[in-house]
């Protein structure tokens, strides 16, 4: 049996917690996980809604009908990194045939059409309690694992 001990010097973790987090929220969250999240089944009305491109949706439904609103995010990526920070972030400005952005009338229904059924797909990433027992929490520790040990 064998086993290896070593440290890590600080530019050497810094460049590799930089480059895991990048991938990170390049191919896992911006990749797949918002895709995993609109095709997400969530509870809502038990009314039927006519959808422009889809058969009519039911209960439980996805979010995502014309694919405006996921598109709308999955372009506005935008990843940044500086000697302070590094960050991802996201911002869903598809519009409603009354011109208004609406992805927060879907994220947290409290107003609208979807009044009552939120569907709150950034919840995982915003929230640490979310976070720290997630799936995707796990794609982040498996990145960084992969940048450090090759």
């Amino acid at each position: 049996m064998a086993g290896t001990a070593r440290i890590v010097g600080a530019k050497a973790l810094e460049k590799a917690l930089l480059s895991a987090f990048q991938q990170w929220t390049e191919d896992d969250v911006n990749g797949e996980y918002w895709r995993e999240r609109f095709e997400e089944k969530y509870p809502y009305a038990d009314r039927i809604t006519v959808r422009k491109e889809k058969p009519p949706a039911k209960n439980p439904r996805d979010i995502l009908d014309t694919e405006e609103l996921y598109e709308s995010g999955v372009r506005s990526y935008d990843y940044s990194a500086n000697t302070a920070v590094a960050r991802a972030d996201w911002h869903w400005d598809a519009k409603n045939s009354s011109d208004q952005e609406y992805a927060w009338y879907v994220h947290e229904a409290e107003e609208g059409p979807s009044r009552g059924y939120p569907r709150r797909w950034t919840d995982e990433l915003a929230s640490e309690y979310l976070f720290e027992g997630s799936e995707i929490k796990g794609r982040l520790m498996a990145r960084i694992d992969q940048s450090l040990n090759g």
